[in-house]
């Protein structure tokens, strides 16, 4: 049988993915995310997970890649912030409001796409202060998340209520990577998220 390879050095994804014992292996992509393109959100999802997939097919042409991509919507597409500038940026403006959180997973082989998904979540956000969102931004939480936020982080309680799945809005999904693995004809027995749910 072909390995199945997930292309991230997320701690969150990899995580996520071990609780289900699915002999993942974890490999760093090779590209850098571009979410100023002149794409629809969808679109650019499922553009950044199959240039990370391609980005390291060539080492492993026997088998099969997955990757994955986040981004937050309001008004237009926020990935994660490259500084504490840009992430007290983006904080105010998620602040105290309603958001979209989608995340795209996409497999493939060295025949091509064999799964491409998109899973989107509704987030609702606390009235944060000026004093708490600076130190915030001073312990550089930030990195490495799109929106520059992490729901699970209970220290800077940002998110109020979210809408959907809740593993959309950690960065993966793994309802999408249970049909994904239908789809190729992998069974399991795990017990994966269930996507749908309400949070108030």
């Amino acid at each position: 049988m072909n390995s199945l390879i997930f292309a991230t050095s997320s701690p969150r994804r990899i995580e996520l993915l071990k609780k289900f014992n699915l002999n993942f292996n974890f490999v760093p992509h090779e590209f850098e995310e571009n979410n100023k393109l002149d794409m629809k959100p969808y679109e650019l999802l499922i553009f950044n997970s199959e240039k990370k997939s391609k980005s390291i097919l060539e080492k492993f042409p026997k088998d099969i890649i997955f990757a994955s991509d986040t981004i937050v919507y309001k008004d237009y597409v926020i990935g994660k912030p490259k500084n504490k500038i840009e992430a007290t940026k983006i904080i105010n403006k998620l602040n105290n409001a309603f958001h979209t959180v989608m995340t795209s997973v996409v497999a493939i082989n060295n025949y091509g796409t064999i799964y491409s998904g998109v899973k989107t979540s509704l987030v609702k956000t606390n009235n944060i202060s000026t004093d708490k969102i600076k130190k915030y931004i001073e312990s550089e939480y930030y990195l490495d998340k799109a929106g520059g936020y992490g729901i699970q982080n209970k220290n800077f309680d940002f998110v109020k209520n979210y809408y959907g799945c809740y593993e959309n809005i950690l960065g993966l999904p793994t309802c999408m990577i249970k049909e994904c693995l239908s789809k190729i004809n992998i069974e399991n027995d795990y017990s994966f998220s269930n996507c749908i749910g309400i949070n108030r």
